[in-house]
C-alpha cells in the first residue's frame, strides 16, 4: 500500500507539473498576441498622418509639375520630347548677375522657376542613353527604390519617430519623380537656384557638367533644376543620417 501511495502521489505531481506547463504556455501565448496586436494598433495609428503626409506630399508634387508645364513651357515637339523650349521666371535675388568666369565684385543670389525635362538621373545622367534602354532602366530601379525604402518604412519601430518621417519623405519624392516617368516619360523640374560670390583670386576652372565655373575674381554656380520631390528625397536623406548620428547610438547603448 505505501507503495500505491507513492506512486499516486508522483502522478499527481506529474499532472500538476504538466498542467503548470500548459498554464504557462497559455498565459505567454494570450501576452504575446496582446503584445503584438498592441503594436500593430500603435503602428497603424503611427503610420496613418504618415500616409497622409505622403499623399499630400505627392499631390503637392504633381500640382506644382502641372502648373510649370503650363505656365513655363514655350513649345514643345509632339513627336520628340527632347525638342522643346522653356523660360526661365525671375522670382526672388540679391545683388547684380554676372556670367559664369565674368569679374564679380558684389554677391548674388537669385531663386527662379526654369523648365527643364530630366530624361536622366541626378543632374541629367544618362539622359542621352538610347530610349530602349533608358526608359526600362529608369524604371526598373526607381520601382526597386520604392520597395525598398516602403519596407524601411513599415519595417522601423514606430518609436523611431524621426527615422520613419524620414522615410515617408523620400517615398514621398520617389513616388512623385516615377509618377512622372510613367505618365510623361521624364521628370520636370523647374526649381532654379544660383549664385555669384566674389573670390580674392583670378586663377580658377571651370566644370561643365555641374554649371561650376571658378575664376575671374568669382565664384558662379547654377544649381542643377530641382522639384518638389527632390526636396522632400534630400530632407528625408539628411534626417537619417541625423538619425544615425545622434538617435541610433542612443538606442545601441539604452
Amino acid at each position: 500500500m505505501p507503495e500505491a501511495v507513492s506512486f499516486d502521489k508522483d502522478l499527481a505531481e506529474g499532472r500538476g507539473s504538466v498542467t503548470l506547463c500548459f498554464a504557462v504556455h497559455h498565459h505567454f501565448q494570450k501576452a504575446t498576441m496582446a503584445n503584438t496586436s498592441r503594436f500593430a494598433k500603435i503602428f497603424r495609428l503611427s503610420s496613418f498622418p504618415l500616409l497622409l503626409m505622403i499623399i499630400g506630399s505627392l499631390g503637392i508634387d504633381q500640382a506644382s509639375k502641372f502648373t510649370a508645364e503650363q505656365e513655363l513651357m514655350v513649345w514643345q515637339d509632339p513627336d520628340n520630347l527632347k525638342h522643346y523650349q522653356g523660360r526661365r521666371l525671375p522670382i526672388w535675388s540679391i545683388g547684380t548677375p554676372t556670367s559664369p568666369g565674368q569679374n564679380a565684385e558684389n554677391f548674388y543670389l537669385g531663386f527662379n522657376f526654369n523648365y527643364i525635362r530630366n530624361q536622366g538621373a541626378a543632374w541629367g545622367m544618362l539622359s542621352d542613353l538610347d530610349d530602349q534602354y533608358r526608359i526600362p532602366f529608369f524604371f526598373c530601379m526607381t520601382l526597386f527604390a520604392i520597395s525598398l525604402i516602403s519596407f524601411y518604412f513599415i519595417s522601423t519601430p514606430p518609436h523611431h519617430r524621426l527615422a520613419r518621417f524620414a522615410f515617408a519623405l523620400v517615398l514621398s519624392g520617389a513616388l512623385g519623380n516615377f509618377t512622372d516617368r510613367v505618365l510623361r516619360g521624364y521628370v520636370i523640374d523647374f526649381l532654379d537656384v544660383r549664385w555669384t560670390i566674389p573670390l580674392a583670386w583670378n586663377q580658377g576652372f571651370t566644370l561643365p557638367l555641374l554649371n561650376w565655373s571658378v575664376g575671374g575674381g568669382s565664384w558662379s554656380y547654377n544649381f542643377p533644376n530641382f522639384n518638389w520631390a527632390d526636396s522632400t528625397i534630400s530632407i528625408g536623406v539628411l534626417l537619417l543620417l541625423i538619425d544615425l548620428a545622434i538617435f541610433e547610438p542612443k538606442r545601441s547603448s539604452s
